[in-house]
């Protein structure tokens, strides 16, 4: 097989151009930070290492997919495999600091400086879990991995202490020699705390599924309040350009009480702001958002348990081409919106400052695609004016046309945050961490083009496409005449101008990314030259929304 072929493995290929490009945008941003120059960001680096992170995560899930296409019972081998290959170069290590600490010993002017210190605590404590290790990997005793891994704890106490006392030694003494050799070997004696750390917390992360260290394994197992009994991390196909890692959870204590959770961690604003809009969303009609079943910060990191929502994301549902399945949902999404505009709608004026989020959003559009950048440009007599400067024009119109009422909206409809479950016939959105109180048209924009960028050109499913972003487009404009909302189609075509543009730094597909910037820069040329006229009569071609 080709490297081309083995990097289209779902996606990879673009996941790691994405990585590399996200690379280059913190070493240039570093540099300015290093150079102190105007435009360093701190806030855009520390989103970009929770991407580069979690493309890092991705990359690494697709990888070992790719190489082991292993049944389920196969991957559990080559997990516990992994393991026993993390604790042999752990126990090899070990191994390594006892040699050093022997070596040390030749520099002893009087031995029995040593036996001032407690060193037999340390080797009892190695020794019992040592003796721990061969068993709770061959058996997968996680009580006994835990174990392990707290002799690192106990290890850090006792050198902690003896670090103290070895300080003040070296204050008093004329051996200070022996006191060096003496903090060397305890030092040695340390590191290998580290070491069976690495060895508790492989053997855990085998049986567990995923990757995790002792505080994580601990937060989650306090949290899902399981005094007995154990889980397993599953394999869960998500990608998300949040920066969160976001898998399943298996609890299992007996066959009755099993339990599918989502095990979302990232940010610790973000995670509690999900939590918090995840609350209110519950207030305003039960169930539709999943219910958190935990809660824990984590060092500088937060996660979230949350209710595992059987069914598809409306972007799988399309591409399904099941159509009575995709007109189930449609019809159910449809239903719950209106009903939450029409339970949320307040009458004071908002205004989404579409052209503020583009402009904030627009140099990273052009990090991704350079080619795309238009500077103004006179002919004749004519200028035409740049990208940033029409923004800025539109900007000043965008301010006198705010809507004349808000509703409670998603902040992110995309389709693949919209689940809908035919079982329950119930429609669930996930990752709402952005709602508010705002103007609708925030996510008719988004929704409807998250619909065109989807790049499959099947004929079959761009037809399912288009009559989905007709019928949502005809359904938010009834909705905006019964409620008065007379600048709707203007404040929409700024809202999909916005979606158009900005979502181009996700797409590398150049052809695909510059057909969606050009209708982008179409719709804003067309608002601007219906200024002087009423936004009333304002209307968008429908034809820019289908491929």
């Amino acid at each position: 097989m080709s490297n081309a072929r083995l990097f289209d493995f779902e996606g990879l290929n673009e996941n790691f151009s994405f990585l590399m490009l996200k690379i280059h945008q913190q070493l240039e941003d570093t540099l300015i930070a290093l150079q102190q120059l105007d435009g360093f960001v701190p806030e855009r680096m520390n989103n970009r290492e929770d991407y580069i992170n979690n493309l890092k995560t991705i990359i690494e899930r697709k990888s070992y997919k790719k190489t082991l296409r292993a049944r389920s019972e196969e991957d559990r081998i080559i997990r516990i495999m992994g393991s026993l290959n993390t604790v042999a170069s752990n126990l090899e290590e070990i191994g390594d600091y006892l040699m050093n600490i022997v070596n040390q010993t030749q520099y002893f002017q009087d031995r029995s400086f040593l036996s001032q210190y407690n060193y037999r605590a340390y080797f009892q404590e190695i020794g019992v879990a040592l003796d721990l290790v061969a068993e709770s990997l061959r058996q997968g005793k996680i009580k006994d991995a835990l174990q392990i891994c707290h002799a690192e704890i106990k290890i850090d106490s006792l050198f902690k202490n003896d670090f103290t006392a070895l300080m003040d030694a070296m204050k008093e003494t004329n051996k200070i020699g022996d006191a060096i050799t003496t903090f060397n070997i305890l030092r040695y004696l340390e590191r290998i705390g580290d070491s069976l750390l690495n060895i508790g917390e492989a053997i855990i992360s085998a049986y567990a599924g995923t990757r995790l260290k002792l505080y994580e394994y601990t937060a989650i197992k306090d949290s899902l309040r399981r005094d007995t009994g154990e889980f397993l991390f599953q394999d869960l196909d998500v990608e998300t350009k949040s920066g969160c890692r976001i898998e399943k959870i298996l609890t299992r204590n007996d066959e009755r009480s099993n339990q599918e959770v989502i095990f979302k961690e990232g940010n610790i604003n973000k995670i509690q702001q999900e939590k918090e809009k995840i609350e209110k969303w519950q207030d305003i009609i039960s169930g539709l958002t999943p219910k958190v079943f935990g809660f824990e910060y984590l060092n500088d990191k937060a996660f979230i348990l949350l209710e595992y929502i059987g069914g598809f994301n409306f972007q799988e549902i399309v591409l399904s081409r099941n159509r009575q399945l995709l007109k189930k949902a449609f019809e159910r999404l449809k239903q719950v919106t209106i009903e939450v505009w029409e339970k949320t709608k307040q009458t004071q004026p908002v205004s989404a400052d579409f052209m503020g989020q583009l402009k904030k959003r627009l140099p990273e559009v052009h990090e991704v695609h350079p080619s795309l950048v238009t500077p103004s440009r006179t002919i004749s007599s004519l200028k035409r004016p740049s990208l940033p400067e029409s923004i800025t024009r539109a900007a000043s119109i965008e301010r006198t046309l705010p809507t004349p009422f808000s509703v409670f909206i998603h902040g992110d409809f995309n389709t693949d945050n919209i689940i809908y479950n035919e079982k329950e016939d119930r429609i669930v959105f996930i990752d709402p961490h952005r709602s508010g109180q705002a103007d609708y048209i925030q996510d008719v924009s988004v929704f409807l083009v998250s619909n065109y960028r989807i790049p499959i050109l099947d004929s079959e499913i761009r037809e399912s496409l288009s009559d989905i972003i007709r019928n949502f487009y005809s359904f938010t404009r009834n909705f905006a005449e019964k409620n008065g909302d007379a600048a709707f189609e203007a404040r929409l075509a700024l809202g999909v101008s916005r979606s158009f543009i900005s979502s181009t730094r996700f797409i590398l597909k150049k052809d695909f990314a510059k057909t969606m910037y050009l209708r982008g820069v179409y719709l804003l040329e067309k608002f601007l030259d219906h200024e002087g006229r009423p936004w009333s009569e304002f209307r968008i071609p429908e034809d820019v929304f289908l491929y």
